[in-house]
């Protein structure tokens, strides 16, 4: 079976390597209709066994591996390529920059939680083919329309050494527990346990969105809930009162566990849970929908929406990402929802009022969609000077 099914194929239920439920192949548009389903697919997809210890998504290029002078793919599994998260980080400095107090750091930083993102081969040939791991090719790409292959897939990881886990989890674990609940990997000669894992996939225009925690993370339903309408006998689990306090375990479907038997994989990805999937930025009745995980976007979940935020994800005429259209523009507690009924000027400057149609006189384009994809801005190395300026990526 190859290593890289179909995105299209894998959200119908037609992929050989995964069992889905009785009902997968008559669901119309399960992209869509069964977002939870879909997520559920896409993260055993990336978490099946790759050889030895590793999964599938570590046999994938890594934000290092792809943004350099040459990028190769990788020919097999790598070590996690780990930097500190960017988005609590990102988060403070617009507060601060808002001329707003800033808390102290949130708990996880100080405990040693790091990231990596990881694309499969679709999208790290979709970036390496239009040269927009480079300054030069986002310059020359300026004003085009750009759109993933429908099988690309990007996840992001966030690991913590195992050595935390114990006071991590409010000491439900010991240190000794840990490799038989969590997937765990090495680098630099330290043990790694992940906690939790976005996962997107183009089986849509605007991407699929979904996240998901280790069952043990102590905030991991905190602020927003938890909600899973397809994996979790309990589709929602409302916050708790007071925040850190930890949930029960999200009991599996007899759907999704039948699912998660019929691949190969590692159970212990049986202790990871759904925290939320996006398909749209707003619901039926136009709510915001927002989705944060408890350590990727630590410190402002209250305001997450995976899709708003990477759909601001954009380059200027001079290859360079914009803070116009940036996190930094709105901090943690800007606006979510859809991207052009709120602010057009984050992609266009206009003569008088803000544009309606897009044949509008006086509309100027300023910024160039990256496809929802924060790493083509920010992680692409500078081709136009001498010597070539390295990444300057920060793992987003």
């Amino acid at each position: 079976m190859t290593r890289y099914l179909l995105a299209g194929a894998f959200a119908l239920g037609l992929s050989a390597g995964v069992a889905g439920p009785a009902n997968a192949q008559s669901t119309a548009d399960p992209a869509m209709n069964a977002p939870d389903q879909v997520a559920w697919q896409f993260f055993i997809q990336a978490n099946s066994r790759a050889g030895g210890s590793n999964s599938v998504f570590e046999t994938w290029a890594s934000d290092t591996d792809t943004f350099q002078p040459n990028p190769q793919f990788p020919t097999a599994p790598t070590p996690p390529s780990l930097r500190r998260p960017v988005l609590p980080q990102v988060a403070r400095e617009g507060v601060e920059a808002a001329g707003g107090l800033l808390p102290a750091l949130p708990p996880g930083i100080s405990d040693g939680v790091t990231e990596e993102t990881r694309r499969n081969k679709a999208a790290f040939d979709f970036i390496v083919q239009n040269n927009l791991y480079k300054v030069s090719g986002l310059k020359a790409a300026f004003g085009k329309s750009l759109s993933f292959p429908i099988d690309s897939i990007e996840v992001k990881a966030n690991w913590m050494p195992v050595s935390a886990i114990p006071a991590f989890t409010n000491n439900r674990v010991t240190v000794a527990q840990v490799p038989q609940l969590y997937h765990v990997n090495s680098a630099g000669g330290v043990q790694y346990a992940m906690v939790a894992m976005h996962v997107i996939s183009k089986a849509v225009p605007n991407w699929t969105w979904a996240t998901f925690e280790h069952s043990l993370n102590p905030s991991r339903c905190d602020i927003l809930g938890c909600r899973d309408a397809f994996g979790a006998q309990q589709p929602f689990v409302p916050s708790n009162r007071a925040a850190g306090q930890g949930y029960p375990n999200c009991a599996k479907t007899p759907a999704l566990t039948a699912m998660l038997n019929g691949a190969d994989i590692d159970p212990v990805y049986q202790n990871y849970c759904l925290k939320g999937s996006q398909s749209d930025f707003v619901d039926n009745t136009g709510l915001d929908i927002r989705v944060g995980n408890s350590v990727t976007e630590e410190g402002f979940v209250a305001t997450a929406s995976c899709m708003t935020c990477h759909g601001r994800a954009v380059w200027n005429k001079n290859g360079q990402p914009t803070s116009q259209a940036g996190f930094l523009s709105f901090g943690p507690n800007g606006p979510i929802g859809p991207l052009g009924p709120l602010l057009p000027t984050w992609y266009w400057s206009f003569t008088s009022q803000p544009p309606i149609f897009q044949g509008k006189s006086g509309l100027t384009r300023t910024a160039t969609s990256a496809d929802f994809v924060w790493s083509i801005p920010f992680c692409a190395i500078d081709d136009t000077q001498t010597p070539v300026q390295q990444s300057n990526c920060a793992g987003k």
